[in-house]
């Protein structure tokens, strides 16, 4: 996976971060999730969305809507949703939507930043520019996973530590996620 050749845009570099970030974030989350006592996962919480299933659900489907637009796809119909009904099926389709967010970020020019995108809404169409729309992607996430991190801690996993990612000088904190992924501390930082 390291073999992949990045913009060196210095201008582009905080989206590759923010969709680096979620990856790892969404990953962490993910095996929490995937270690929880059965029941627990879709069990009713106290949040917007009345489950942790359900906020992670809401989560995903938004970033694919999102992603649809990027790739120029009808928003919602490029692809039907994989199965869900367990944490780790839900973590499969999460990480092949996350990697596809990073490897769109990680080609990204600065060019591409100002390109009108059109984005389905029920009772109108958006425009919005690609570098909006990506901060609308990444911002949303990190309120959903703040969200999510919180009813963790109403379960029997406690919450894993989902920030300082991208931080240069916070390596040893990350070595067995990046392992996971087959990435290197080049890449992430890059």
């Amino acid at each position: 996976m390291d073999s992949v050749t990045f913009q060196q845009d210095p201008i582009c570099r905080p989206y590759r971060q923010l969709a680096r970030n979620a990856r790892l974030a969404n990953a962490r989350l993910d095996r929490a999730c995937m270690a929880l006592k059965p029941g627990e996962w879709a069990a009713t919480r106290t949040s917007f969305f009345p489950s942790l299933k359900e906020t992670m659900v809401h989560l995903l489907d938004a970033d694919r809507y999102y992603i649809d637009t990027l790739r120029g796809d009808l928003a919602g119909l490029a692809k039907p949703p994989g199965s869900r009904a367990t944490a780790a099926e839900f973590a499969a389709e999460r990480a092949e939507v996350d990697d596809w967010l990073v490897d769109f970020c990680e080609a990204l020019t600065a060019e591409a930043l100002p390109r009108k995108i059109s984005i389905p809404w029920p009772d109108r169409t958006l425009t919005e520019t690609v570098a909006d729309t990506l901060l609308h992607v990444f911002l949303h996430g990190q309120h959903h996973r703040g969200q999510i991190h919180s009813m963790l801690s109403g379960t029997s996993v406690a919450p894993p530590q989902i920030d300082e990612f991208i931080l240069t000088d916070n390596s040893e904190a990350r070595v067995e996620d990046l392992q996971a992924l087959e990435w290197s501390e080049a890449r992430l930082t890059r």
